[in-house]
């Protein structure tokens, strides 16, 4: 079912308390948190094992719960891996999001391949002990699994109970373009886990970290960019997909169409949610 357990990244809610942003949360009919377990965020990973009990006592007392966390994790030797995951686990959290892998440049691609492959088989092996999944994120740009392609072969021995895809449909469209989202789609589906939503836009010139004015992404409402969503909703029901979905609200800083405030966030996230849910009543 890809209308079940809808629930909103906890990274724009950040700065105004805990408590309060539930309470928003739960006014637009969402009834749980994607919540970020990493470097400034809702839990810092050093602190996991006494905080993340702590913030998962207060959102269930506000009547929200943890349907998954974000984190940096791309190792099994970093030191907080294993206590990250324990953690979740031991709070009945099925489900995360792994860190990322930066492509290293021209040249480099196929030794890289066989490098994110040994450590995701490694965190699967790990995740699969735990009773855990974690999903790896198709980010757009100089990220590793831009193409999905990279990823799937990344992902051919590690055990699907351990590690799967995390599709962002929106960034698989500003580097699949047409079509390529959905042979990329075709070629991962047996392997999606979660699903990202947002959506974007193409705006002419917006600086790059590269340099140069060119095309470039904006974040924008659901229905308002390029992100081939009804189609995509179709695709993901002829997959049997049924993870975790993730409203990622993307609408504060310089690549949001505009900059939000965090109330101005959720209302925006409960626009996207009503969109959503109308495509997937039509199809």
């Amino acid at each position: 079912m890809i209308d079940a357990g809808l629930s909103m990244f906890s990274k724009h809610l950040q700065g105004i308390p805990l408590e309060q942003a539930a309470g928003w949360v739960r006014e637009i009919g969402i009834t749980s948190l994607d919540l970020t377990v990493r470097r400034g965020g809702h839990v810092e990973p050093e602190r996991v094992e006494e905080d993340l009990p702590r913030v998962a006592e207060q959102l269930t007392a506000a009547g929200l719960r943890i349907a998954m966390i974000t984190t940096e994790i791309c190792d099994v030797n970093e030191p907080a891996t294993e206590s990250i995951l324990k953690t979740a686990a031991a709070l009945g959290i099925s489900h995360y999001k792994v860190g990322y892998f930066r492509y290293a440049g021209f040249g480099t691609l196929r030794a890289q391949r066989a490098e994110v492959a040994a450590k995701l088989k490694e965190l699967g092996d790990l995740s699969v002990s735990l009773g855990v999944v974690g999903g790896y994120h198709n980010h757009s740009d100089d990220f590793f699994g831009a193409n999905l392609a990279d990823l799937d072969d990344a992902l051919q021995y590690v055990d699907p109970r351990g590690i799967g895809v995390y599709f962002d449909p929106a960034h698989a469209t500003i580097e699949g373009g047409s079509r390529g989202w959905l042979m990329a789609l075709d070629r991962i589906a047996p392997r999606l886990v979660m699903l990202a939503v947002k959506d974007f836009r193409w705006v002419e010139g917006k600086h790059r970290s590269g340099g140069g004015r060119r095309h470039s992404a904006e974040w924008c409402p659901l229905a308002e960019g390029n992100t081939p969503w009804p189609e995509v909703l179709t695709v993901l029901k002829q997959a049997n997909f049924n993870g975790p979905i993730s409203f990622h609200s993307e609408y504060q800083g310089k690549n949001s169409f505009r900059n939000l405030s965090v109330p101005e966030v959720v209302q925006q996230t409960a626009a996207d949610i009503r969109r959503y849910r109308d495509w997937l009543a039509a199809d």
